[in-house]
This record gives structure tokens, C-alpha cells and sequence, in this order.
């Protein structure tokens, strides 16, 4: 088994508020949610209006399939119509 772990840390553009922070954190964790069949979670503990940290965490039996799916995840969130950009990503794959 494969365990494969993403954290993108994105800068929101446009965002004055925490209330904006939350709306697009929640929708781009329920898009990745529904698309990837992943376990998305937002990780700032201090969260800043302009800044996020979303991890994402998925399992397989093959590390290529995972790997394919962590590639699959960024390009994804980099090609969607939300106010925000991928300024890293950090990934690791884990077999177990």
C-alpha cells in the first residue's frame, strides 16, 4: 500500500477577509474532494486573509498511480477559475 500526502500552500488573491479565505479554501477542498476521492483538509492554524495551506492525502496500491494522482491534484487546482495560486507543493510518497 501507497500513501501519497500533497500540501500546496496557495496565495488567495483578492481575499480582505477570513470569511473570503474560508469561501475559496471550502470550495477548492470540496471540488478536490469530489473529483479525487481524496482527504483534503485546510492546515493554516494561524490563518491570514491572503494565505492557506491545504493538504491532501491518498492511498493505492501502485506509487506510480499515486504520484500520477498528487500531479493530477496541482495541475488541476492550478487550472481552476478561483481567485488563487500555487506558490509550492510539497508531496511524499510512503509505502507501507
Amino acid at each position: 500500500m501507497h500513501v501519497g500526502t500533497l500540501e500546496l500552500v496557495l496565495r488567495i488573491h483578492g481575499a480582505d477577509s477570513l470569511k473570503d479565505r474560508r469561501r475559496v479554501v471550502r470550495a477548492l477542498t470540496a471540488r478536490l474532494r469530489n473529483k479525487f476521492n481524496a482527504a483534503v483538509a485546510d492546515l493554516e492554524q494561524d490563518p491570514t486573509p491572503h494565505s492557506a495551506r491545504v493538504g491532501v492525502a491518498c492511498v493505492a496500491n501502485d506509487g506510480r498511480y499515486v504520484d500520477g494522482q498528487l500531479t493530477a491534484i496541482v495541475n488541476f487546482v492550478e487550472a481552476l477559475h478561483l481567485p488563487l495560486e500555487v506558490v509550492s507543493d510539497a508531496r511524499e510518497i510512503v509505502r507501507l
